[in-house]
């Protein structure tokens, strides 16, 4: 019983939210909402799969996420650990995999294949964009790496609006692999705002049309986003409730939600758990 009540509880406020919001306060038609780890995850779609995209497609987001790693003979696949135990049961690493190997092997929740990143781009042509999240290589497919990840976003015309992210401190060479696609995508940007200020001069004049700030609300400030708008920078917010690690990680990912649009982010990364507060505000582009 209290379960529910607190299920209705957190459905009025969820309305309320919403429709506090006036027309004059509905999102811009460029605002960016981003799946997190490869679109709607919950206990019938897994992370990365082809029916958490296509749900995500229905839903209206504009990107997915996508996690892009690299099996023992150099192909690109989509999934977020390194290990596959935690979304297919076998304790087993994708770099000691063949692409054959991986493909004899299902995801609990969806019982379907781990895509490739070609079959991933073939069902977003012409419906939804793509975060690319670099999830690093060896030195030895470095170059097969960023062919396959180019090829395949080329040949079904998701480079131009692609996203590419890296961690905050870049390994496993991504910052070589993102550096590879500047001018051709956006890249994130990782620094800070007093930073990012104090290296203007020595950045190319075109640095706001070749980058976007990417990080999670803890790391910014309402003074921040200021000053990184008042640069020419897009900034998107990571709401996920992996960032939470004590207390109600639902409620606090809301919490930040609800404060990145109050602030005017120009778009979001989220779990799906939290895209009530996003879609109804949202213009369909699609």
């Amino acid at each position: 019983m209290k379960k529910i009540n607190f299920n209705m509880l957190m459905t009025i406020l969820t309305i309320l939210f919403i429709f506090s919001c006036s027309k004059n306060q509905m999102l811009p038609k460029d605002f960016i909402l981003v799946a997190h780890r490869g679109g709607v995850v919950d206990e019938e779609r897994s992370e990365n799969s082809i029916k958490g995209l296509e749900e995500a497609i229905q839903r209206g987001y504009t990107h997915i996420e996508i996690d892009a790693r690299v099996t023992k003979d150099g192909h690109v696949v989509c999934f977020h650990d390194e290990n596959l135990k935690r979304e297919t049961g076998i304790d087993k690493n994708i770099s000691d995999l063949t692409l054959e190997e991986l493909k004899q092997i299902k995801l609990l929740k969806s019982q379907e294949q781990i895509p490739t990143f070609e079959e991933y781009c073939v069902r977003c042509e012409g419906r939804i964009d793509v975060m690319v999240d670099t999830k690093g290589v060896s030195d030895q497919f470095l170059e097969q790496y960023i062919m396959e990840v180019e090829k395949s976003l080329s040949n079904h015309g998701l480079l131009k609006n692609a996203l590419f992210i890296l961690d905050g401190r870049p390994k496993n060479n991504q910052d070589k692999v993102t550096e590879r696609f500047l001018g051709k995508a956006m890249v994130a940007w990782r620094k800070d705002a007093k930073t990012t200020r104090e290296m203007l001069p020595q950045l190319p004049k075109n640095f706001n049309q070749l980058y976007f700030i990417f990080n999670s609300p803890k790391h910014f400030n309402k003074d921040e986003f200021k000053e990184f708008h008042k640069m020419g920078l897009k900034i998107i917010a990571s709401v996920n409730l992996s960032h939470y690690k004590t207390g109600d990680a639902f409620q606090q990912g809301q919490n930040d939600v609800r404060k990145m649009l109050a602030w005017e982010v120009d778009g979001l990364q989220i779990d799906s758990c939290y895209d009530n507060q996003v879609l109804p505000l949202m213009t369909k582009r699609r």
